[in-house]
C-alpha cells in the first residue's frame, strides 16, 4: 500500500500522543506522587514540632489537663486533615484524635517498631487506631534531655496518593485537549500539503501529456510555489526543446536536400547523357561546390556536438595575433577577387602577443570575416581591426553590407538561424557559425558583441587575454 502523506502525519501524531502520555503517566506520575509525599512529610513534621513545644509548655501548667489539649488538637486536626496522637516514654498510646478515641491501650512499639526513632514512617497501619496506612511524622517531647514523650501526626496514604493522581488526572485531561488541538492542527497541515502535492504531480502528469499551459494554482509564497515554478520552467524548457528539435530535423532537412538534389540531379543527367560530355566540367564543379557545403554542414555538426558532449576543450598558448590575421585573411583571397572586394587590416606597428587556443581563434576569425564577405555588396571593404586595450587584445571585423534587423540580432548566436535576406542572399550558410563563435569566446572567458544597422554594414567585435610580448 502507498505511503501517502497524510499516513506519515498520522504516524508522527500517534507517536506524539503514545510520548506525551507515557512520559505523564509513566514518568511524571511517580515523580509528582514522591515529591507529594515529600512535601506532606516536611508539612507534617513542622506541626509536630510546633505541637511537641506547645504541649511541653502547657504541661508546665498548674491547670494543665490531657483533655484541654486534646481538644485543641481536635482543632488543629480539622485544620491540618491528619490525626494526632500523644505517645508516652514507653510508646503507650495515651490519647489519640479521631474516631472519637482520646485514650487507646495500645503500644506503639508493638505495633510499629522503629516508628518513634524516625522523622517519618511510611504505611504505618495500627489496627484500632488508623483506618488504614498512614504517614507519620515524629516529634519526641523532652524535658531538658529526658524524653517525656512524643507528639505523632498521622495523615492517610491514600488521602495523600489521591491527591497526587488527581493532579495527573487534571494532567491527562489537560493533555487531551491539547492532543485534540494538534490533531486538527496536523490535520490542517495534512490537507494542506496533499491538496499541494496533487496539484503539482496533477500539472507534472498534464506536462508529460503535452499540455505546457497547465497551472497548478499555488498562489502561497512557500516551497511549494517553488516547486509549482520550476517544473513549470521546466515545462517550458522541454516545450522549446521540442520545438528546438522540430526546427533542427527541419533545417537539417533542408541544408542536407539541397545539395543533395542537385549532386544527384547532375549526376543522373552526366550518366544518362543529357549533359554532354563537353560541358560536363561545369557541372561537376557545381558538385564539388555543393560536396563542400555539406562537407562544412557536417563539420559544423560535430563540432557544436563535440562542444555540448565534452565543452570547449583549449589549447591555450601565446602567438602573435596580427600574424594570425593576415594569414586568415590571406586564404578570402579567392572570395574577395570574386566579388571585387578586400580586406583592410588595421594594427598597431609593434608585435601584439594574445594568450588563447590559436586554432578556435583562428575558426572565429575565418567565421566573421567569410560572413563580413558573404552579406557585403560588391566594390565593397571588410575592416579588420585589431588595437590593444590594459590588458585585453580587441578583435573588431566589420563589413559595409547588408546589416542585421533590430529584431534579429538577439538571435543571430542560435543555431541554424538565419535572417530572411540572408536565405535569400546566400543558401551556402548552415546557420551554425555565429553559435560556434559564441561558444569559442565563452570558452576563453571573453565577450563578444555585435553593432549592426540595417542596410549600413555590421560590426563583431571580441576580446582575448593580452600575452607579454
Amino acid at each position: 500500500m502507498k505511503n501517502k502523506v497524510w499516513h506519515k502525519y498520522a504516524y508522527v501524531y500517534l507517536a506524539v500522543s503514545v510520548f506525551v502520555l507515557l512520559a505523564i503517566n509513566v514518568v511524571a506520575r511517580p515523580i509528582h506522587r514522591r515529591d507529594t509525599l515529600q512535601s506532606h512529610k516536611e508539612k507534617l513534621y513542622k506541626e509536630c514540632v510546633v505541637i511537641a513545644d506547645e504541649y511541653i509548655n502547657e504541661y508546665a501548667l498548674s491547670d494543665f489537663t490531657l483533655d484541654t489539649f486534646m481538644l485543641q488538637m481536635k482543632a488543629v486536626r480539622i485544620m491540618l486533615g491528619a490525626d494526632i496522637w500523644v505517645v508516652g516514654a514507653d510508646g503507650a498510646m495515651i490519647a489519640a484524635t479521631g474516631n472519637n478515641l482520646e485514650k487507646v491501650p495500645i503500644n506503639v512499639n508493638d505495633h510499629a517498631p522503629g516508628l518513634l526513632d524516625a522523622l517519618y514512617t511510611e504505611n504505618v497501619d495500627i489496627p484500632g487506631l488508623s483506618s488504614g496506612k498512614v504517614l507519620c511524622a515524629v516529634e519526641p517531647v523532652r524535658s531538658g534531655v529526658k524524653i517525656k514523650g512524643y507528639i505523632v501526626m498521622a495523615e492517610s496514604m491514600t488521602k495523600i496518593l489521591d491527591e497526587a493522581d488527581r493532579f495527573v488526572v487534571r494532567m491527562n485531561l489537560i493533555a487531551g485537549v491539547g492532543l485534540l488541538v494538534i490533531l486538527l492542527i496536523f490535520f490542517l497541515f495534512a490537507a494542506y500539503h496533499t491538496k499541494n502535492l496533487y496539484n503539482i504531480h496533477k500539472t507534472i502528469i498534464a506536462y508529460t501529456d503535452g499540455d505546457f499551459t497547465a497551472d497548478a494554482g499555488i498562489r502561497t509564497k512557500d516551497e511549494y510555489r517553488d516547486i509549482a515554478l520550476s517544473a513549470h520552467m521546466l515545462a517550458e524548457q522541454h516545450a522549446n526543446l521540442v520545438d528546438y528539435q522540430k526546427n533542427f530535423v527541419a533545417n537539417i532537412s533542408h541544408d542536407f536536400r539541397s545539395p543533395l538534389t542537385s549532386i544527384k540531379g547532375y549526376a543522373e543527367a552526366m550518366k544518362d547523357g543529357t549533359i554532354p560530355y563537353e560541358i560536363q566540367g561545369k557541372y561537376l564543379n557545381i558538385i564539388l561546390f555543393e560536396t563542400e557545403r555539406l562537407s562544412n554542414l557536417t563539420n559544423d555538426l560535430l563540432d557544436l556536438s563535440n562542444f555540448e558532449n565534452k565543452g570547449v576543450r583549449l589549447i591555450w598558448e601565446r602567438f602573435d595575433i596580427v600574424k594570425m590575421l593576415k594569414q586568415s585573411s590571406a586564404t578570402f583571397e579567392g572570395k574577395c577577387s570574386q566579388k571585387n572586394m578586400k580586406i583592410r587590416l588595421v594594427f598597431p606597428e609593434n608585435e601584439l602577443y594574445a594568450y588563447a587556443d590559436k586554432g578556435k581563434i583562428q575558426q572565429v576569425v575565418h567565421n566573421l570575416i567569410d560572413n563580413a564577405i558573404k552579406f557585403s555588396k560588391q566594390d565593397s571593404v571588410v575592416t579588420v581591426v585589431v588595437a590593444e586595450k590594459r590588458d585585453k587584445v580587441l578583435v573588431s571585423v566589420k563589413d559595409t553590407g547588408i546589416g542585421i534587423p533590430k529584431d534579429a540580432i538577439g538571435k543571430i548566436w542560435e543555431r541554424f538561424y538565419k535572417t530572411d535576406l540572408s536565405r535569400g542572399k546566400d543558401k551556402r550558410g548552415t546557420g551554425l557559425g555565429l553559435s560556434i563563435t559564441k561558444q569559442i569566446i565563452a570558452a576563453h572567458n571573453e565577450n563578444i558583441k555585435v553593432i549592426s544597422t540595417e542596410g549600413e554594414g555590421t560590426e563583431f567585435v571580441f576580446s582575448l587575454q593580452r600575452a607579454d610580448s
